[in-house]
């Protein structure tokens, strides 16, 4: 009973609506991402909340800054008018929320890692409830190709693929948002038909540049997921064998 007790650290979340398994990750590789689009380092941790307020920070704070058309224009070499088109009353506080984004990000991957360290010490212990009246989360393994397949289809997919639900819900939906209000999609079927002028000129480079970071991240993550699931199933599956199968006498080759 008492080892029981002390298994406090779980490895997976397995819930019929998502699938969060803990793992080992490179603290600049999240940092990176939380520089790219501040929330999305958080959103690798499964920190979901946290990355609501932070990818909703972002795109608020950074559309009353006019940051992203800021940074559009300093890229064609309009300076005097990047610096003029930005809201000073924002771009402040904007900075705040940047820094600590990264900062946060990088922190938590460290505690994470030492936590992960600890939960495969303790056998690989793993809160299962994946099953309810409305959905089923079979564990089984993923083809991490075709989770980028779909990722590079529609953002979200891949997260749908993989049973990860909530992902799901906030990268669809901001893909839906920030391709509408940037004219994305009308801007295709123009260049579709011949009329690059046209398409060029409908889009809105403020919500423009939000795209290339995440588009990049949903095929990421969605790849990352899906072979850190399998990775758990080997070894989940390895240790039930192992504990219910494996005569306790029988002695490993060396």
């Amino acid at each position: 009973m008492r080892a029981q007790h002390e298994k406090k650290r779980y490895v997976a979340s397995i819930s019929p609506y998502t699938t969060s398994i803990l793992h080992y990750r490179k603290p600049f590789v999240v940092a990176w991402w939380g520089a790219a689009f501040p929330g999305f380092g958080h959103f690798m941790l499964s920190k979901y909340l946290t990355a609501f307020i932070l990818i909703s920070w972002e795109v608020i704070i950074n559309n009353l800054a006019h940051l992203n058309e800021a940074i559009f224009l300093s890229m064609l070499g309009k300076f005097d008018e990047a610096i003029s088109v930005l809201d000073q009353r924002w771009i402040i506080i904007y900075v705040c929320m940047y820094v600590f984004s990264i900062w946060d990000s990088y922190r938590l991957t460290i505690e994470m890692n030492k936590h992960c360290t600890l939960a495969y010490h303790e056998g690989l212990p793993a809160m299962v409830k994946n099953t309810s009246s409305t959905e089923i989360n079979v564990i089984d393994k993923k083809n991490p190709l075709l989770a980028l397949l779909w990722s590079l289809l529609t953002p979200g997919l891949g997260n749908l693929y993989v049973t990860r639900v909530i992902s799901v819900i906030f990268v669809l939906t901001w893909w839906l948002v920030i391709t509408y209000e940037a004219n994305v999609f009308p801007a295709i079927h123009l260049t579709m038909v011949g009329k690059f002028e046209e398409a060029t000129n409908i889009l809105v480079p403020q919500w423009l540049l939000f795209i290339p970071s995440i588009y990049c991240f949903a095929a990421y993550d969605s790849y990352v997921s899906a072979v850190e699931i399998n990775n758990f199933v080997d070894r989940y599956l390895g240790r039930e064998l192992k504990n219910k199968y494996q005569d306790r006498h029988f002695k490993m080759p060396i």
